[in-house]
């Protein structure tokens, strides 16, 4: 299958394709998407979650943001991290997410600052610090 970069031309998929949550829109035309696994050990009978996140090419045409539920496919390797391709969005997002720098989002953020100043307002006000004695 081949995709339009909206760069060079076509980019063929091969290989592997995942589902995920994008997670990062911050870059120009890169997503990061992040897509959850659950693993089975035999020998533990126990199974893990874990996480796995990459870099995938965002072109024009798909225009992905934060929040959407995307299929990214492999392809050719297009920079340093990135060698996969937004083929289609799942689902959008129901609402605007918006996110802070330190990847929280600012709901959250704003939420905790409140908390942190009504904390505040309920301590005491400061003792004045005692003079020293002259010796």
């Amino acid at each position: 299958m081949a995709i339009d970069s909206g760069r060079k031309g076509e980019l063929s998929t091969r290989g592997h394709i995942r589902v995920g949550t994008v997670v990062s829109d911050r870059s120009k035309k890169t997503v990061v998407v992040e897509s959850d696994t659950l693993d089975y050990f035999p020998k533990y009978r126990r199974s893990a979650r874990s996480k796995s996140r990459l870099h995938a090419h965002n072109p024009d045409a798909m225009g992905a943001k934060l929040g959407d539920i995307v299929e990214a496919a492999e392809c050719r390797k297009i920079s340093k991290t990135k060698a996969w391709i937004v083929t289609r969005i799942i689902t959008k997002a129901k609402t605007t997410v918006l996110q802070a720098r330190g990847g929280k989002s600012l709901d959250v953020e704003a939420e905790r600052l409140r908390k942190a100043a009504v904390k505040r307002a309920e301590l005491p006000p400061p003792t004045p610090a005692k003079e020293a004695k002259p010796e």
